[in-house]
Parts: C-alpha cells; sequence; structure tokens
C-alpha cells in the first residue's frame, strides 16, 4: 500500500470515527470549507501535476487565511497539505508542503486547549464531527516522515 493511500486512509478514518461527538457544536463556514477542499484533494488530488497541486495549495492558503487563529481549520489545511504534499512529485514542493504543514500543526496545537469541543462539518452529506484529540500524533507523523526524508 502506498503510504499516500495509507495517510488517506488513516486521516479519513480518524475524521469518521470522530463523528458520534455528542458535545460537538456548529462548524463555521469557513471550517466547512476547508473540510470540502480536504476531501477534495483526497478525492482527486492524486495525479496531479506541480502547478494543480500548487493551485490547490492557495486554496488552502486562502482557507487559513480567513480564520488564521482557528485549530479546526489549520488541522484540516494542514491534512490537506500532507495530502497534497504525498501526491506531489517535485522534492522541493514536497518540502515545502510538508513544512507548512508541520507549522499549521504546530499552531493549531497552541490554540487548542483540552476541553475544546469538537465541531461538525458535512463531508459527503453525513455530519462529520472534528476535533483535536490526535493532533499531536498527526504532527509527530508528519514530523517523522519529514526526517525520514531529508
Amino acid at each position: 500500500m502506498k503510504l499516500a493511500a495509507f495517510l488517506l486512509a488513516a486521516s479519513a478514518l480518524a475524521l469518521s470515527a470522530c463523528a458520534t461527538a455528542p458535545s460537538a457544536g456548529a462548524a463555521s463556514a469557513n471550517l466547512q470549507e476547508t473540510a470540502s477542499l480536504m476531501v477534495s484533494v483526497s478525492q482527486h488530488g492524486e495525479g496531479s501535476d506541480a502547478a494543480s497541486i500548487a493551485d490547490l495549495s492557495a486554496q488552502v492558503d486562502a482557507q487559513v487565511a480567513a480564520a488564521p487563529n482557528d485549530p479546526f481549520v489549520l488541522k484540516l489545511a494542514a491534512q490537506s497539505r500532507t495530502t497534497l504534499a504525498d501526491y506531489a512529485a517535485d522534492a522541493a514542493q514536497k518540502t515545502s508542503l510538508r513544512r507548512q504543514a508541520l507549522a499549521e500543526f504546530d499552531k493549531a496545537i497552541s490554540l487548542s486547549q483540552s476541553d475544546t469541543a469538537s465541531h461538525i462539518v458535512k463531508i459527503n452529506g453525513q455530519d462529520t464531527a472534528v476535533d483535536l484529540k490526535d493532533i499531536t500524533d498527526l504532527r509527530a507523523q508528519l514530523a517523522a516522515t519529514i526526517t525520514a526524508n531529508q
């Protein structure tokens, strides 16, 4: 199994496993757009050329710029960039995307609190809870990938 496919499956499983959170708050429009973009990247990003990946990354940039202090948006943006990095053929682009994702995970971690309630987003028409419980693990996995590929 390719690493990209494995990470994609793990991210989808982690996201869907949280779907029954009882104290979930309503998602902001920006969070919903970021979640939709993350799904689009995971479903349609494989095989993209460098220009398409750069365009998708710019779309992620726009979501982060609209909510620079929302740890949920930052988490999903980082996951999107991690997936894009897995799809990138260009080593410099791959490294840049991973470093951006790492910075977004770091900022999300710094903004999150242990009692932060999850938020509900629609993914493929289904209510899905996004939480921050796994954010340090996702960051650690990405840091290990960066270290292994240096």
